[in-house]
């Protein structure tokens, strides 16, 4: 639940930065937003491998099973937190103003000139269509939205993410410079 909120907690700087540089049209805010990609991607692996030397200070090890279960229960705790960061930016904050802006980039005649001339006219009418109808959604279907996309890429990384949790850190070689694992003192 700690490692699922820290991880919530990124997911949610990581979108507050990306809606509010969008929405400001504020470029320091999209290159915060990239940077928090690096950190929200790292900072799951980082808690599994501090998970793990933890057990390996006392003795202990995650099996595979247990570091999947680990990395589930830390990713749905993130989703929740994110989700309800999301419903609050849309149910609170933006009014509509996120929406507008995208709808002001995409409607610039430089824009409707570039998907003309590339043969893509059909595809810019479906994305205005697209960009009106998630527009008409609910905070609540937008939040749901965002929630499932989230939900998914934590199935997947989960997997990623129980190796790490799980690894056996026995298997790394002593550096001389370091000296021996605590476990190898004990044995």
């Amino acid at each position: 639940m700690e490692y699922g909120t820290f991880v919530g907690m990124s997911w949610g700087a990581l979108f507050l930065s990306y809606v509010e540089g969008i929405s400001q049209d504020n470029a320091f805010l999209i290159l915060v937003c990239f940077a928090l990609c690096g950190v929200a991607f790292i900072l799951p692996f980082m808690l599994a491998l501090r998970l793990n030397r933890k057990l390996f200070m006392v003795g202990e090890r995650l099996s595979y099973f247990q570091g999947l279960l680990f990395s589930f229960s830390m990713f749905m705790y993130a989703c929740l937190l994110n989700g309800l960061i999301v419903f609050v930016f849309f149910n609170f904050m933006d009014d509509g103003e996120l929406f507008s802006q995208l709808n002001k980039m995409i409607t610039m005649p430089e824009m409707v000139t570039t998907y003309q001339q590339i043969g893509m006219g059909e595809q810019y009418s479906q994305m205005l269509k697209m960009l009106e109808e998630a527009n008409g959604l609910s905070a609540l279907e937008k939040t749901l939205m965002v929630f499932n996309n989230n939900f998914f890429f934590s199935i997947v990384l989960s997997f990623v993410v129980a190796i790490v949790a799980s690894y056996d850190l026995n298997r790394i070689k002593t550096n001389p410079s370091t000296g021996p694992s605590p476990r190898q003192l004990n044995n």
